[in-house]
């Protein structure tokens, strides 16, 4: 019987984490890291908390979208340096960076072409980044960093553009994003990424034999403006989820 892969999750006390603690299958033996048991601004620890395993999962980062530069260079920008720079040094071959669509936000910011919610544009992951927030960049600094490990330092990676998982895994309501423009508002169920979708999308990232990869994480939903291609295509994934009649 194939031993299950050895897995490190960061940011092990958050939603994500629970969410693929209840649902990773049995190919893997996993352990989760959270803020008490290992601080990503500080490289030795992890390198310690990386030993044995086969991939690394980051998860930990702050998650606050109007965070403040302050707030993020710590958990966002050192730590994801500080995870790819373990990962490597402890002889972790793959890292699954948990991105988000806020590094590509400011899309949705084009009125000429997403001010109908209905109209069927999406963006795909060879589209620049263009973080609509402070929170934005740090993730697209993670991919670009990702990109730099996986073709000068030899890493997997797989960056995975989390779009929204919520707590109850029911789908936001229309007005979630009440105050927004109603071009944004009116994108944000689409948005919605299932629990069991979310824990099929890492367990394809773990286990894709590629060099380095950027994939949308959101379900098959009416008004999604993240393509899925890339997912289809590297990863083999496909949302089985998806909202459908939220409009109605």
């Amino acid at each position: 019987m194939t031993e299950p892969m050895a897995i490190v999750i960061t940011g092990g006390d958050g939603l994500v984490a629970g969410v693929l603690r209840a649902r990773l299958s049995d190919r893997f033996a996993a352990r989760y890291l959270s803020r008490s048991d290992a601080d990503i601004t500080d490289p030795a620890v992890l390198v310690r908390s990386f030993a044995g395993a086969e991939a690394i999962v980051h998860l930990a980062a702050s998650a606050d979208v109007s965070a403040t530069w302050d707030a993020l260079l710590g958990p966002n920008v050192v730590g994801a340096y500080n995870v790819y720079e373990a990962a490597l040094q402890a002889g972790v071959p793959r890292v699954v960076f948990a991105s988000s669509n806020h590094a590509v936000g400011m899309y949705l910011h084009d009125d000429d072409r997403f001010a109908d919610p209905d109209r069927p544009i999406e963006v795909g992951t060879d589209a620049p980044a263009r973080p609509d927030s402070l929170y934005g960049a740090s993730k697209a600094w993670g991919e670009a960093l990702g990109r730099h490990y996986a073709e000068r330092r030899g890493l997997t990676v797989v960056c995975l553009r989390i779009g929204w998982v919520t707590a109850d895994d029911d789908p936001p309501s229309p007005d979630a994003l009440d105050g927004e423009p109603s071009h944004i508002a009116g994108r944000g169920p689409g948005m919605w990424l299932s629990h069991r979708d979310c824990a099929s999308l890492v367990e394809a990232a773990l286990t894709v034999n590629i060099g380095f990869a950027i994939v949308h994480g959101v379900s098959d939903n009416t008004g999604r403006w993240l393509g899925l291609d890339a997912g289809r295509r590297l990863l083999g994934w496909m949302p089985r989820d998806g909202l459908r009649d939220w409009r109605k």
